[in-house]
Parts: C-alpha cells; structure tokens; sequence
C-alpha cells in the first residue's frame, strides 16, 4: 500500500519534504479515480477538523473508500469537546505525571506530540498512550502542573500551519518512522461498566489517602470494568453521572462531605 498525504493547501508542505505523495483535501475530494483499484494509507494533514470542513469529509470518504486514515472522523468527534475526550484523561494523567522526576520536577505549559512520539525519551509513556487513545498526526496538549499534581487542560490538534520551525522539523522526523512501520488500526476499548467518582481535596495538608493509593486503586478498578474519576468540591452538581462515590477527602459535620 501506498501512502498519500492530505493537506489544506498546496503550499502547506513541500514535495521535497516527503518521498509519498501530497495533494489537497479537495483534490482527493474532486477525483475518486486518482486512486482506483488501491487501497492507500491516508494521513489527513488538513488545518481544520471542523464539522462538514474539506478536512472533516476528507477523512469520511476515505473510510467509505476503504481507505485506512489518520485522524478518523470519530477522532475529530472526540477532541471537538473536552466532555467528549475527558473519560481518557485519568489514564493520560497518570501516565503523564510519571514523566515528572525525569522532567526535573517541572512540566512546560504544552507539548506537541508527533504520530505518537514526544520531544524526548522522557515523553515516550504518555506520548504512545496519547496516540493509541486518539490516532493523529500532530497532537497538542495544554498542562496545568502544581506542586503534586499535573492535569490536562486541553488536547488539540496541531496543523502545519500553527507549527515553528523547529516543530515541523521534528514532525517531517516522525513522519519518516511512522510511515515506515507497519500500520496498526486503534486499539478496541472495553467500555467500563461502572463509573465510581472519587471526591478529593487537591489541598489537603492530611488526606485519608495518598495520591499514589488512588492512582494504584484506578488501575485495578479498570481491569475490573470500573472507571475512576477523580472529583472536587467544584464538580458535586454531577453526581447525578456516577454510579457511586467514594470520599476520599477528610470527613467532618461541618463541611461538605457531610
């Protein structure tokens, strides 16, 4: 199979960059028979995803084509709204603040993640996690780190068009080892059949249970078919969307675990 790279517009990535071939979404929405009687790898390198946009059907009709793509509508679906994405992020968060003693103890406001490969070794964990949940060529993750505890704001797509210099660099790198592996289709996710929403204090001096316990607990939940959801006072007008609630932040009359 052959590999045909989508972009927005002509001038978006030069020829020279990339020994596969280039051309416009609408190019490859216009002619259906440039690629009669083959099944290409179709990499979607559009500058937008949105709803009905040239990007957004670009990748429908490879589907209906038989074509195997990157990103997948269902992808652009997904990171089109946090709510859509934010049953992924106690998984990604996890292993995102394993990367923190390697990092120095600190972690930049965002990261690019490239077909699944990070800007260092110290990435790899979190960066193929990051790809086998959302299968896309650039991936941009917004971080809010505190002293314990970093947390994901927001995951995005990151086009060509919104790159540095030394991003795109980096990306034509990854591009050349992703296309030379073989193709993996996404990973089949069992859904959980429960999700338990876990209250915790970020701020509590003396909590009932460390970070490390709760981390350790949603992993054996998951193998279980229970989903962990971590929970604040912020967050209690949503109980209504769980299945159960474990307090896991100091208990007294007075407050608001009582």
């Amino acid at each position: 199979m052959t590999w045909v790279i989508l972009t927005g517009r002509q001038n978006d990535l030069d020829q020279v960059a990339t020994p596969h071939k280039i051309i416009t979404n609408r190019d490859y929405l216009a002619h259906p028979s440039l690629f009669r009687g083959q099944r290409p790898k179709v990499i979607n390198l559009s500058n937008n995803y949105g709803y009905q946009s040239r990007g957004y059907y670009a990748s429908l009709l490879a589907g209906s084509r038989g074509h195997k793509v990157i990103p997948t509508v269902e992808t652009m679906i997904d990171l089109s709204e946090r709510k859509l994405y934010e049953h992924a992020l106690p998984e990604l968060e996890l292993a995102l603040n394993k990367c923190r003693k390697d990092l120095g103890g600190v972690f930049p406001a965002k990261v690019a993640i490239f077909f699944g490969i990070g800007p260092s070794k110290v990435w790899d964990r979190f960066a193929k996690l990051l790809f086998d949940w959302f299968r896309a060529p650039a991936l941009e993750v917004h971080i809010k780190d505190s002293a314990e505890w970093a947390s994901i704001r927001k995951i995005g797509f990151l086009p060509l068009a919104r790159m540095t210099d030394d991003e795109e660099a980096f990306f034509l790198q990854c591009l050349e080892t992703y296309t030379n592996r073989e193709w993996r289709d996404t990973k089949g996710r069992t859904p959980a059949r429960y999700t338990f929403a876990t209250l915790v204090d970020p701020h509590e001096e003396l909590p009932p249970s460390e970070i490390s316990s709760l981390r350790y607990w949603a992993r054996i939940a998951e193998k279980m078919g229970v989903e962990i959801e971590p929970i604040t006072r912020k967050d209690l007008a949503k109980l209504a969307n769980y299945d159960a609630l474990f307090i896991r932040e100091t208990t007294s009359i007075s407050n608001l675990t009582y």
